[in-house]
């Protein structure tokens, strides 16, 4: 016995599985059911596969209209997606692929106190890599940035260093050629933008005013910021919002959907029912991280250059060291389902950045200051993905679907082929289950190739827990009939690498 070195491939679309036993003609779309072979009708229990039993995988299709134009001729569209019969000692493989998050690139530069003495200048190289790059520019790109516009004052011996990566790092983020692709990283937590504030009595009892140095109380989530004040703009009998004091807020730790609690008294109130909460709605892009006499501060590189944080003239004595910190940002361009074409590029492979120090001649330098990088990480299992490989199904089961021509869009919309991508989330995750099975040829003369793979993927959106539930207990079962392992467990996604 031989096996045909090529796997079939049929690719399902689920949103649920099944329990209720009858004709699969019941089958919405999306829906998934365990047919037995022997009565040709679904059954209750899905993880109820027996090892000599002859199982189908019947998916109810996504077209809902059976025929184009109430023409009998032209039918056959909605009816249900079949694999062939799988029994449990063919089955040669099962597995589970997950829908892995996406991770930035990034790229840091540390700097001490000491490494930028007044009277020289910090240069700092920053490369942008990987198939972005390649497509956008046909090469890869890079650039360097400096600190010369960085002065002393009398009797400074050494430049704060956030003032030197802020000057630099500027300078690479407004490059032309390497804007596109990167920015300045969100690292720290640092609140920028906070919802209106609420509390519990639903009114201000001081006049609507400026309420300055007001105590935070209290934060929930991620903040854990003691001594820290915000002002508080309050309106009286109608609400608050909140201006971020960046001077106490800069120590960062939020994310966004924290919540901050301010003491009511501080703002005309009389008992804890006038305390004020606020939810954090979006985090500052602070990428420069200063540690200043043992205390961490988060800013942009734009509050650093106009003189939010105050720079030392001392950062020897003031034990001053700092962290510049990019992200890889390039966003590809993508059309819509009117006008989307198989044949589209998607991004397979995320921007890599890298940020390295050069001496004044032009040459690395690793004297002073730690340069380090994390890889990126592409998404996994995408919607882009899981359209291409149901339509490509599609084709194969001999339905249409019309691209490349100027009326490609009335066609679609005629032979009902937008029903696919109207149910795909180009923009999601999938969770594929993969079940690798033969079935034999045993009439077959030549007896060279006499069992045919074929390979069903059912994809699962990743937020569907109770598809995913219903699809573990499944192929477990199959498992079992089969005596294959299928182990839910051992597919991890991997993790960025850092460098």
């Amino acid at each position: 016995m031989a096996y045909f070195n090529h796997a079939f491939r049929k690719c399902f679309l689920v949103d649920s599985v099944t329990t209720a036993a009858g004709a699969t003609t019941t089958l919405g779309p999306g829906d998934l059911g365990v047919v037995d072979g022997s009565t040709w009708q679904i059954v209750a229990n899905p993880a109820a596969v027996s090892a000599g039993a002859q199982t189908f995988l019947v998916v109810g299709s996504q077209h809902t209209v059976d025929t184009i134009g109430n023409n009998p001729g032209h039918g056959g569209y909605s009816e249900s997606v079949k694999s062939k019969g799988i029994m449990g000692k063919y089955i040669s493989k099962l597995w589970k692929s997950l829908d892995c998050a996406p991770a930035a690139a990034t790229a840091e530069v540390a700097l001490a106190s000491d490494c930028v003495p007044c009277g020289s200048s910090i240069f700092l190289r920053m490369d942008v890599k990987g198939s972005p790059a390649l497509r956008f520019l046909n090469h890869n790109a890079y650039a360097i940035g400096d600190s010369a516009n960085v002065c002393c004052v009398d009797g400074q011996t050494h430049i704060d260093p956030a003032a030197a990566l802020a000057e630099a790092g500027s300078q690479l983020l407004a490059d032309p050629i390497l804007a596109p692709f990167v920015r300045e990283d969100s690292v720290g937590g640092v609140p920028a933008a906070v919802g209106a504030g609420v509390s519990a009595s639903g009114n201000f009892f001081g006049a609507p005013t400026t309420y300055a140095n007001v105590a935070v109380k209290s934060t929930s989530g991620s903040g854990v910021i003691t001594g820290a004040t915000v002002t508080v703009i309050a309106q009286a009998g109608v609400g608050a919002t909140a201006v971020i004091d960046a001077g106490t807020f800069a120590r960062g730790g939020y994310a966004v959907g924290d919540t901050v609690v301010v003491d009511g008294a501080g703002v005309g109130g009389t008992t804890t029912t006038d305390d004020v909460t606020f939810t954090i709605t979006s985090l500052a892009q602070g990428g420069i991280t200063i540690v200043r006499g043992g205390v961490t501060f988060y800013y942009t590189i734009a509050e650093v250059k106009a003189g939010t944080y105050v720079a030392s003239t001392d950062p020897v004595t003031d034990g001053v060291s700092a962290t510049l910190t990019v992200e890889g940002a390039y966003v590809d361009t993508q059309f819509g389902n009117c006008s989307f074409d198989t044949r589209d590029h998607y991004e397979k492979e995320p921007v890599q950045i890298i940020l390295s120090n050069l001496d004044e001649t032009g040459e690395p330098c690793n004297d002073c200051g730690v340069a380090s990088r994390t890889t990126g990480v592409i998404a996994q299992t995408s919607g882009e993905t899981v359209l291409r490989d149901v339509l490509m199904s599609e084709r194969y089961m001999q339905m249409p679907y019309n691209q490349g021509n100027p009326d490609s869009a009335r066609i679609r919309e005629i032979e009902h082929s937008d029903d696919i991508l109207a149910a795909v989330d180009r923009s999601g995750r999938y969770i594929a289950y993969n079940l690798l099975h033969s079935v034999p040829r045993f009439n077959n003369p030549s007896g060279v190739f006499d069992n045919d793979q074929y390979l069903l993927t059912v994809y699962v959106l990743s937020t569907d827990t109770a598809s995913q539930t219903d699809m573990n207990t499944l192929f477990t079962a199959l498992a079992t009939a089969s005596g294959v392992a299928f182990d839910i467990t051992t597919d991890v996604c991997g993790t960025a690498c850092t460098i």
